[in-house]
């Protein structure tokens, strides 16, 4: 006899419960109206965790992905609620699907060592009275297709790319609605991070700036000590000086906010970084990628689905799907790769355009933005606000169908994770 199928309120209760058992929280201060990231603090590692619950609690297959238009209707809530989670499972459950097609089981392994090259980006202090002698970029080296710069702020190794017409984009089966079209849009030149910002980097930032109120810290990175992410902070304060955790040096700065990353990029560009907190035509505003910029760093100017072309996301080319259920990680267990190795390579030679982590970008992430017109102009940038920040190229977390170059999601601009990071962008005006 087939047992009688679960209310909704009934799945919701259940979801709550789990929820609790995941995040180690009291039961009673969970219940359907709690917002996953502002009240529980959930994270992508959190939320993985608790899909991976939710499918052997309720036998269901949860997709990874927001392909699907129901799930990507559900997904996409600002906020996102445990009742939205418990919608998400009584849809599902009644599509009955198997279970074993679900990718969030189907984690992969990394055992192949990539390269690893020396690594650059800088420790210490950059005091702003010791001017540039020749200014804000040391040029290193061309290359048929870029010119290599070192940034003197943080020793960041940048390429300039050319300007160009780019495919943004995608038209291919997996891709999301919010992918589509496939469009060309005109890029300037501009010059983009070869690796994710290390946390050897961001303690160069803080110990550079000095001492500054602590909402900024909050903003950027601070977490509350009853936030069970603490115990994942990558860097740490001694006395007045911050330094990354022993053996995590070339790791990237992860558990930052836009905020944070904001601050960081303009604070590297020789920019007001107090104005972390705008965004606008009239200041600095940002010195993070644009969707576009992002796309097209990611992969070059002609649309495919990874920065390496069309071949299978194998664990030797990048770090995804690394997540184990029920894991215990400490900071330096995290399964992180050093900034400086050779994964999820570019066709400029940019490293973790693909896995590691997810990468903040400076649009605001609106799932309808490229059916917009505005998404075809010169230099396209989403300034209209929708309370969520883009973020960009999968991370160790998740499936690696979650890498694609076109892949699109955001969160809010407080957010932060263990799993994700960023990268800075600069101007070429600045070569002068």
């Amino acid at each position: 006899m087939t047992a009688p199928a679960l209310s909704l309120s009934e799945i919701e209760i259940r979801v709550c419960d789990i929820t609790s058992e995941v995040l180690g929280m009291p039961r009673a201060e969970i219940s359907p109206d709690s917002r996953l990231l502002e009240d529980l603090k959930c994270d992508s590692l959190d939320y993985v965790e608790l899909m991976m619950e939710l499918e052997e609690h309720f036998n269901v297959a949860l997709p990874s992905e927001t392909s699907d238009p129901v799930h990507k209707s559900i997904f996409t809530r600002q906020p996102f609620r445990i009742s939205d989670l418990a919608e998400l499972v009584y849809v599902y459950l009644k599509r009955n699907l198997p279970r074993s097609s679900q990718h969030f089981r189907q984690p992969q392994t990394n055992a192949q060592a990539a390269k690893l090259i020396p690594f650059s980006q800088l420790d210490g202090i950059w005091k702003k009275s010791s001017r540039f002698v020749s200014g804000l970029f040391e040029k290193l080296e061309t290359t048929e297709s870029v010119t290599l710069y070192r940034r003197q702020t943080d020793g960041m190794r940048c390429l300039q790319l050319p300007a160009a017409e780019v495919e943004i984009g995608s038209d291919l089966t997996e891709a999301v609605a919010d992918e589509r079209p496939l469009h060309i849009v005109e890029l300037d030149s501009f010059l983009v991070d070869a690796e994710p910002v290390s946390t050897t980097a961001y303690c160069r930032f803080l110990n550079s700036v000095g001492e500054v109120p602590d909402q900024f810290l909050t903003d950027w990175f601070m977490l509350n000590t009853d936030d069970d992410r603490d115990i994942h902070m990558l860097i740490h304060r001694n006395q007045s000086e911050w330094r990354p955790l022993p053996g995590c040096e070339t790791w990237p700065m992860i558990l930052v906010s836009w905020y944070g990353a904001n601050a960081y990029s303009l604070w590297a560009n020789d920019r007001l970084w107090t104005s972390y907190l705008d965004d606008s035509d009239e200041t600095p505003g940002s010195c993070l990628p644009t969707e576009a910029q992002w796309e097209y760093a990611a992969r070059g100017s002609k649309s495919c689905p990874f920065p390496w072309g069309e071949a299978k996301p194998e664990p030797v080319r990048l770090r995804a799907g690394l997540h184990r259920q029920k894991v215990n990680y400490r900071a330096q267990t995290l399964p992180l790769a050093p900034v400086n190795m050779q994964l999820g390579m570019s066709p400029f030679g940019l490293h973790h355009m693909a896995g590691n982590v997810w990468q903040w970008c400076r649009d605001w992430y609106d799932a309808d933005f490229y059916q917009t017109l505005e998404a075809t102009h010169q230099n396209p940038l989403n300034r209209t606000t929708t309370l969520v920040r883009s973020e960009r190229g999968g991370s160790w977390v998740g499936p690696a169908s979650l890498c694609r170059s076109s892949y699109r999601r955001g969160r809010p601009p407080l957010a932060r994770g263990r799993c994700l990071g960023f990268r800075c962008v600069s101007s070429v005006k600045d070569l002068s």
